[in-house]
């Protein structure tokens, strides 16, 4: 649009520029029709933007330039359309008109002509040389604010990747520590409760049995507290996207989309219950499906996490009959994997509907409250 304007200004200036050595040299009836014409032809060339039909208005106007000399002064005008363009050789065609022209021309008003025709040319230079350094610079901004969106792109990434390994190599630690914890202390102190059982059993003074019988209480008790933080560490270490994801990565049946977002992470339990879902779902993909695609879905919502799997394989008559007996809480003897992915639904309080339309799908919400 700002070349466009460029040119309009230029075009407008030439205009008045010829309306007045027009109206100065010439007189006569049909003073106005020239102008009219250049205008017209102006326009179309400003509307059109095509060289190609820029230079044949331009051959028009020479044309006419044989029968009517008057548009001669004007014809400039439309000559800045065709410079500097592939077709600027025609250019060169003004000469003609121009030439036959000569003698009926006075010396000023030549004069003047070459000096339009030369400001033409250097204001069509003008202009075409801003318009490509404005379109250099739009693309170099367009470059730059790409290669900076990309940038950011990257940086988000990495800054993603990097908080996902650091998460992980903490929770590979915080498991480790939880065994390592189990595997010496636990035995050490198992170890301890024997020998003060055995000691109770052969010690004879009272006094002794009851002290022993205080510190293996309180062992007892030291060992249930280790045991219950050794529970909570390897349940805090288990991460329920690496875990779908290895499960997603390992699969090599069929290409896998795996799709995933949840902000608030479920329980333990419940984060059991959708590994195994999913392990289920992709072994009964394996073991009962043709399919090339396998699309894992899972999202959180206000109220509940949702969990779609789906595939593109077909479905058999016997899997569409035990789909609908699944839906209508008919119980079957068939589909043992579909049963139990079901009874870990229902464990809490979840919902569920199958299909088989445009291959096999499973639609689970598991409510937050459970």
């Amino acid at each position: 649009m700002g070349a466009i304007v460029l040119e309009l200004i230029d075009k407008l200036i030439f205009f008045i520029g010829c309306t007045i050595l027009y109206f100065y040299h010439y007189n006569n009836a049909y003073i106005l029709v020239p102008m009219i014409i250049t205008i017209i032809i102006s326009c179309l060339n400003t509307y059109m933007e095509n060289p190609k039909f820029s230079s044949l208005l331009f051959l028009c106007s020479v044309i006419i330039c044989f029968f009517y000399p008057d548009l001669l002064v004007f014809l400039i005008i439309i000559l800045y359309d065709i410079v500097f363009t592939t077709y600027w050789r025609f250019s060169f065609l003004l000469l003609v008109p121009f030439l036959m022209n000569l003698q009926d021309k006075n010396q000023d008003m030549l004069f003047y002509q070459v000096i339009i025709a030369c400001v033409v040319i250097l204001a069509k230079y003008k202009t075409s040389t801003l318009n490509k350094q404005k379109q250099a610079y739009r693309e170099l901004r367009d470059t730059s604010k790409e290669v900076s969106l990309l940038l950011e792109q990257k940086n988000r990434s990495l800054l993603e990747k990097q908080d996902y390994e650091i998460n992980l190599a903490t929770l590979n630690e915080r498991n480790r520590i939880s065994k390592e914890i189990h595997d010496n202390i636990g035995h050490l102190l198992s170890r301890s409760l024997l020998q003060i059982g055995a000691l109770l059993t052969i010690s004879k003074e009272e006094i002794i049995k009851s002290e022993l019988t205080n510190l293996k209480e309180s062992i007892s008790e030291g060992m249930d507290s280790i045991r219950a933080s050794i529970h909570n560490m390897h349940n805090e270490s288990i991460d329920l996207y690496t875990c779908l994801n290895k499960l997603v990565s390992d699969f090599t049946f069929c290409r896998v989309s795996f799709q995933y977002d949840l902000n608030t992470l479920p329980p333990t339990n419940m984060k059991y219950c959708i590994i195994a879902i999913v392990k289920e779902s992709l072994s009964n993909v394996m073991k009962h499906s043709n399919a090339t695609k396998v699309i894992i879905q899972l999202t959180e919502h206000p109220i509940m996490y949702q969990l779609i799997i789906s595939d593109n394989g077909l479905v058999s008559k016997n899997t569409l009959s035990l789909i609908q007996d699944i839906n209508n809480d008919v119980t079957s003897s068939d589909g043992m994997g579909l049963m139990s992915i079901i009874e870990r639904v229902r464990g809490f309080d979840g919902k569920y509907h199958l299909s088989g339309n445009n291959g096999f799908q499973i639609f689970i919400t598991l409510p937050k409250n459970k």
